[in-house]
C-alpha cells in the first residue's frame, strides 16, 4: 500500500526538510508531503505552524515521466452514502477524461485514513495550460458530473490549491 500525509504550514517553510515540499500559490504558506510507511508515524511536534494534517491511502495512480511544473491538489468532503459512486466516477470516468490532455501528466487519487471530513484527496501533475484544456471542460459536463452536480457537497465545497515544487 501507499500511503501520503499532507500538511499544511502557514507562513514559511519550518527547518525540517524531510519530504516533498510545495510553495502554495496565491497565498503565504507551504505544503509538505510525506509518503510511504513515515506518513503513518506520529507527527512531530514543533515543526512549525500546522494548519492542517490529512492521511490517506492510494487507490489510484497515474504518471508520465514527464515532471510537472504545478501540482493541483484537491480535496473532498463526499458524504458516506456517496463513498463508492464518487470513487467509480473519479476512476472510470473523470480521470481518463482528464488524462486525454497531454499536459496532464499524472494523477494520484487517495482515500481517508481516520477521520477527517474529506474522505478523498488528489494531486493532479499538470502544466498551466491542462487547466483550462478541452480534455477538462469535457470532464466536466458529462451526465454523471451532472447528476453529482445536484448535491451541495458536490464541486463547491472541493478545497483547490495549486502548488509549485520548492528547492530542496
Amino acid at each position: 500500500m501507499s500511503y501520503i500525509r499532507i500538511t499544511e504550514f502557514t507562513g514559511l517553510r519550518p527547518a525540517q526538510r524531510e519530504g516533498e515540499w510545495y510553495t502554495v500559490d496565491g497565498r503565504e504558506g507551504s505544503v509538505r508531503l510525506e509518503r510511504g510507511e513515515a506518513a503513518l508515524d506520529a507527527a512531530s511536534a514543533g515543526e512549525g505552524h500546522v494548519a492542517t494534517r490529512w492521511t490517506g491511502v492510494r487507490i489510484y495512480h497515474r504518471e508520465t515521466e514527464q515532471r510537472a511544473p504545478i501540482v493541483y491538489m484537491l480535496k473532498f468532503p463526499v458524504p458516506l452514502d456517496y463513498l463508492y459512486e464518487f470513487d467509480a466516477w473519479f476512476q472510470y470516468e473523470h480521470m481518463p477524461m482528464l488524462l486525454e490532455e497531454p499536459t496532464w501528466y499524472g494523477c494520484e487519487f487517495f482515500r481517508a485514513l481516520g477521520a477527517s471530513c474529506y474522505s478523498f484527496a488528489v494531486l493532479h501533475y499538470v502544466e498551466p495550460q491542462a487547466l483550462k484544456s478541452d480534455a477538462r471542460d469535457r470532464s466536466v459536463d458529462t451526465p454523471w458530473w451532472h447528476r453529482l452536480k445536484k448535491h451541495e457537497w458536490f464541486d463547491k465545497q472541493f478545497v483547490r490549491t495549486l502548488m509549485k515544487p520548492l528547492a530542496k
